[in-house]
């Protein structure tokens, strides 16, 4: 199966990389990935596009969305897709906990009115 995210060229250029398009097609066997990785990515899959994910902060429905935008990796490889993937996944989740902890905060204020 096909892949495609982005690389920013202007830092592999600083790091000595060179990357002639910013858009990469990577070609994977998703019967070789372990299976954390195989959702991982399947959960950012828009066609062949792995996208972002975001939250609504507004919704008391924590579920992420794709967002439409590519992950950017910092370099054209299954591992460094990878690694942006689990960092994207990091993000989403401090941010659902945030969303959380502002929704048991209007809660609380809420209830101590009561």
């Amino acid at each position: 199966m096909t892949l495609r995210f982005e690389v920013d060229q202007a830092d592999a250029f600083r790091r000595g990389i060179n990357i002639p398009k910013s858009t990469i097609h990577l070609d994977v066997d998703p019967s070789k990935l372990a299976a954390e990785e195989r959702n991982l990515i399947a959960d950012r899959l828009n066609g062949i596009d792995v996208c972002k994910l975001v939250l609504n902060p507004a919704s008391s429905d924590a579920s992420p969305k794709k967002s439409g935008e590519r992950i950017q990796a910092k370099e054209p490889t299954y591992e460094a897709l990878l690694a942006a993937v689990k960092e994207d996944a990091k993000n989403i989740e401090e941010k659902r906990k945030e969303i959380q902890e502002r929704f048991d905060l209007a809660r609380a204020e809420a209830l101590s009115r009561c």
